[in-house]
């Protein structure tokens, strides 16, 4: 599967580079700030893939990432850039879809009708 390469700018001195789902992105921005995520190219990892639905994902994301703010104003990173609850979950599973087809070779790609639904159910 293919990711994302972004470069996190702690400071002068460090700098962090990791490989993220194109739809955290956004959420790095938010916790960091524009100006200190670096973004790069797509890299492919074999034996790596991404997540198969965007429920489980944003439960995933909210715990990586945090709250930003504190008491009742507080909002994970997540929610704040995706938005909460059944819309937030659309939203970040259309930036997910998205993702997935900026990563198909050219020609490969299939037709809308036939993308995966990510949003999932929940359970428990």
């Amino acid at each position: 599967m293919h990711f994302t390469q972004v470069k996190i700018h702690r400071d002068e001195m460090t700098g962090l580079l990791i490989h993220v789902g194109a739809w955290e992105v956004p959420i790095l921005e938010a916790k960091h700030g524009e100006g200190k995520v670096e973004v790069g190219e797509l890299k492919e990892f074999k034996g790596r893939s991404w997540p198969a639905d965007a429920r489980s994902e944003m439960q995933r994301l909210n715990t990586l990432y945090g709250r930003r703010g504190s008491g009742d104003s507080a909002v994970t990173f997540a929610e704040f850039v995706y938005g909460a609850g059944t819309p937030g979950i659309r939203a970040l599973e259309a930036a997910m879809k998205d993702a997935v087809k900026a990563a198909e070779p050219k020609g490969k790609r299939k037709p809308a009708s036939a993308a995966a639904d990510l949003v999932g159910t929940q359970t428990g």
